[in-house]
């Protein structure tokens, strides 16, 4: 079984090749997901199911309503059922895959199958850029389409992954592990090539802090005998604020020729005070899946420069938690907060005792904070990472 979840997840990108059964709109990925799903049922059923804990059958279930309210109340629910299965579904699917089978001996199998499928989308990427395939502002889009941030929102993640389990395995055995170590580093140079011709700089930022909390949560033991844990967190906070100051502070005197990153700012300034105010006039419910865009565009239809440069640009709030909150309304918004709550309370009960639970922590961690500035697992690929990683930190 735990071959197949590999093949999941390695074969991420293929949720790109889309047709229909039926008329059902479907995916490669999404009935290559069906199909190990129902393999595993008669496995599970054979071997005996892993009861799953009450603590993390609530939440899902919360998210799970709030999924349910969210479809009913959508104006297009062929977009909502469709986002419901793709982005929820699907993943959750796959954390079942792996909280019945997976055990801690699979855990450099399940890690490499991702670091291999990252690094095919990151040799890709590097390719279109050698060929010149690129934007007007000599940005990758990529393999994904569309924008190319696509490709730093699934490579941020992996290659954060492929540091901090690199760092984890080898710094006690170098010698042994030499062509591991190499490999890996390879591999890392790959990934932040490929998210430097993306032009992301929340990519290149997420790897960083994903990285930084993995070593504060490595040697947090040690750190602590030293330095009081209040202080630590206080400087961390600080310094995160004014990182992300500095990085995306807007400046709306600057002109339409300023360069991308005033333009980029801006953009997703507007964006984000725009979606509280659309948050404002649906407070409770959201606005339904697979409706953000929509309510957007028709509150902001009047407004100047919104219809011609912001509302196209407008898929997501560039936020996470403005995302759930708006698509899934504040029962979904408690969900996901109720999931990460647990996830991050378990990961630092063991990373004393488990440093591979530094490495989950770290990969989470780039997620969640990559997810202050876009809707970082609002995707089919990027919602199985999330909840992969969300699985793993019960398998140690």
């Amino acid at each position: 079984m735990v071959n197949f979840i590999c093949l999941i997840l390695l074969l991420l990108p293929t949720y790109l090749i889309r047709f229909s059964i039926f008329n059902i709109p479907t995916t490669a990925l999404e009935v290559l997901i069906y199909l190990v799903f129902v393999y595993g049922l008669f496995k599970a059923k054979s071997l005996g199911f892993r009861k799953i804990p009450l603590k993390i059958i609530l939440p899902v279930g919360l998210l799970i309503l709030s999924l349910v309210i969210s479809v009913i109340i959508a104006p297009d629910k062929r977009i909502a059922l469709g986002e419901f299965k793709g982005f929820f579904i699907d993943p959750l699917l796959v954390f079942w895959l792996i909280y019945q089978f997976v055990k801690k001996q699979d855990l450099p199998k399940i890690f490499w199958l991702l670091i291999l499928s990252g690094t095919f989308v990151a040799i890709h990427t590097i390719i279109q850029r050698f060929l010149g395939h690129v934007t007007t502002d000599g940005r990758v889009i990529g393999l994904f389409g569309y924008s190319p941030n696509y490709i730093s929102l699934f490579l941020a993640p992996i290659t954060v992954l492929i540091l901090t389990y690199n760092f984890q395995t080898t710094t006690h055995n170098l010698p042994k592990k030499i062509w591991q170590f190499v490999v890996s580093c390879l591999l890392a140079i790959v990934c932040l090539l490929a998210i430097y011709f993306s032009g992301s700089r929340g990519g290149l930022l997420a790897v960083a802090a994903g990285v930084g909390v993995f070593f504060i949560a490595y040697y947090w033991s040690w750190i602590r005998e030293r330095i009081s844990s209040q202080i630590i967190i206080g400087i961390l906070v600080v310094m995160a604020i004014y990182t992300g100051w500095v990085f995306f502070r807007p400046d709306f005197m600057a002109s339409p020729d300023s360069g991308r990153v005033a333009t980029s700012n801006n953009l997703r300034w507007q964006i984000w005070q725009t979606s509280v105010e659309l948050g404002s006039y649906h407070p409770i419910l959201g606005v339904g899946l697979g409706n953000f865009q929509n309510a957007f565009g028709e509150m902001t239809k009047d407004r100047g420069n919104f219809p011609e440069y912001i509302t196209p640009m407008a898929l997501t709030p560039h936020n996470i938690f403005l995302m759930f909150w708006l698509s899934l309304g504040i029962l979904g918004l408690l969900g996901f907060f109720w999931l990460l709550v647990l996830f991050f309370r378990q990961a630092f009960q063991k990373i004393n005792s488990n440093k591979t639970a530094c490495v989950i922590l770290a990969v989470m961690s780039s997620i969640i904070l990559y997810g202050l500035i876009e809707s970082s697992i609002w995707k089919n690929d990027l919602s199985i990472i999330f909840w992969v990683m969300w699985g793993l930190i019960w398998v140690i």
